[in-house]
C-alpha cells in the first residue's frame, strides 16, 4: 500500500539518522537583516510564524511554499534545511525572502489534520497581501517559490503573484502522481515485476478514497480490503496499528483533496513569469511526465530539467528517498544559480 503517505512516514522514521554534515546550512553573522514575521490569515483566523530575510537593497520579495506534510519554515528533513539555504542565497543577492512554519508547526496556529492544499494556498496568498501592505516592500514585485505540493500552491496563487518558481511541481492529477510515483519507486528498488500485481489493487483503493464515502465508512472499507489478504498469523496488533495509521492519513481531507485535484486548468491560467524546474532522477514527481506537461499546457513557462538531481534537487545516484539522508549536499548550486539568473532577468527587464 505504498503511497505518498508511506513516503512521508519513511522520511519521519529516518530523521534520527540524519547526522551527516550539512555544509550548505548558513549560520550568522548574515549580510542581511533577519526578522521574525507573523502573517495573520484573516480568512481562517490563524497566525503563521515565519522568518523574513531582508537585504539592504531589495530587488523583489519572495514567499516560500513548502511541500507535502507538516513542514517547518526551513522545510527541514534529514538535517537539511533547503528553504534556509535558498533564502540565504537569494538574500545575499538582493531578494527579501519570507519562509513560514506550516499550520500547527513551530510558532504557527491552525489544525493541519483538517487542512487541504486550498487552505495552504490561502496561507500563501494572505502572506503575499501582508507583504504588499508593508511600506518596506511598497511597489516591489512579490512572487512565490514552491517545492512539490508548494509548487501546486504557487500555481494556484499565481493570480495574486507577480512571478512564480516551481520546484518539482505536479502537473498530473493527484491519483496519477501517486501511481507513477509508486511504480518509479518499485522500479528503482528492483521490484518492477510486482507492478502488474499491485496496480489493480491500488487503483481500486484510490477510487474508493476519491469517492464521496463518509470518512468512517471509508476507513472501514479500506481496512477490510487491506486485511482480507493478510494471513491472521501475521496480523499482529502492531501491524493493525500501522495499517490504521496509514488509512487515517489516506482518509484525511488533505489526501482526498490531493487525489481528486487535476491541475490542468490552473496551469493553463498562469499568466505571469514562471520558472519550472525538475530533477531528472525525481521519483516522487517524475520529471519527464510532469515538466513536459507544464510545457504543453503553458508554453510561456520556462521549463528546465536537471540531470542527476532528485526530488530535493540534490546530486544523487538513484533518487530513492532513503538516499536523501546520506547526501551532504542540501541543494545543487546549479539550481540556486539558475533561480538567481532567472530572477535577475525578470527583475531587470
Amino acid at each position: 500500500m505504498k503511497t505518498i503517505i508511506a513516503i512521508l512516514l519513511t522520511i519521519a522514521s529516518l530523521q534520527v539518522f540524519a547526522q551527516n554534515s550539512r555544509p550548505q546550512t548558513p549560520y550568522p553573522p548574515y549580510p542581511y537583516d533577519t526578522l521574525d514575521y507573523i502573517v495573520h490569515n484573516k480568512i481562517d483566523n490563524i497566525n503563521l510564524a515565519g522568518t523574513i530575510t531582508i537585504p539592504k537593497e531589495i530587488k523583489s520579495v519572495i514567499v516560500m511554499a513548502t511541500g507535502s506534510g507538516s513542514q517547518n519554515r526551513d522545510e527541514e528533513l534529514f538535517g537539511h534545511r533547503p528553504f534556509k539555504v535558498i533564502a540565504d542565497f537569494l538574500s545575499r543577492n538582493g531578494y527579501a525572502v519570507l519562509r513560514m512554519d506550516d499550520r500547527g508547526v513551530g510558532g504557527s496556529t491552525g489544525d493541519p489534520s483538517t487542512s487541504t492544499t486550498d487552505d495552504h494556498t490561502t496561507d500563501i496568498t494572505q502572506a503575499i497581501q501582508s507583504l504588499r501592505d508593508n511600506e518596506l516592500f511598497k511597489n516591489k514585485p512579490i512572487g512565490v517559490i514552491g517545492h512539490s505540493e508548494g509548487g501546486t500552491i504557487a500555481i494556484k496563487a499565481a493570480d495574486k503573484s507577480d512571478f512564480i518558481i516551481t520546484l518539482a511541481a505536479p502537473a498530473l492529477p493527484g491519483d496519477s502522481i501517486i501511481l507513477t510515483q509508486t511504480k518509479a519507486i518499485l522500479d528503482a528498488s528492483g521490484q518492477t515485476t510486482n507492478w502488474q500485481t499491485i496496480y489493480p489493487t491500488l487503483r481500486q483503493r484510490y477510487n474508493v478514497v476519491m469517492s464521496n464515502l463518509p470518512e468512517s465508512l471509508l476507513k472501514l472499507q479500506l481496512y477490510n480490503d487491506v486485511v482480507k489478504d493478510i494471513p491472521s498469523i501475521y496480523l499482529t496488533e502492531t501491524m493493525k496499528e500501522q495499517i490504521m495509521n496509514e488509512i487515517t492519513s489516506m482518509a484525511s481531507p488533505w489526501y482526498r483533496n490531493f487525489l481528486r485535484y487535476d491541475p490542468t486548468e490552473d496551469i493553463k491560467k498562469v499568466d505571469i513569469p514562471w520558472l519550472a524546474l525538475n530533477g531528472e532522477k525525481d521519483l516522487q514527481v517524475l520529471c519527464d511526465q510532469n515538466l513536459s506537461m507544464i510545457e504543453i499546457l503553458n508554453p510561456k513557462a520556462k521549463a528546465i530539467k536537471f540531470d542527476g538531481l532528485n526530488h530535493l534537487f540534490q546530486e544523487c545516484q538513484t533518487g530513492i528517498v532513503q538516499e536523501y539522508a546520506n547526501i551532504e549536499q542540501t541543494i545543487s548550486p546549479i539550481v540556486l544559480q539558475t533561480i538567481l539568473e532567472w530572477l535577475n532577468s525578470i527583475t531587470t527587464d
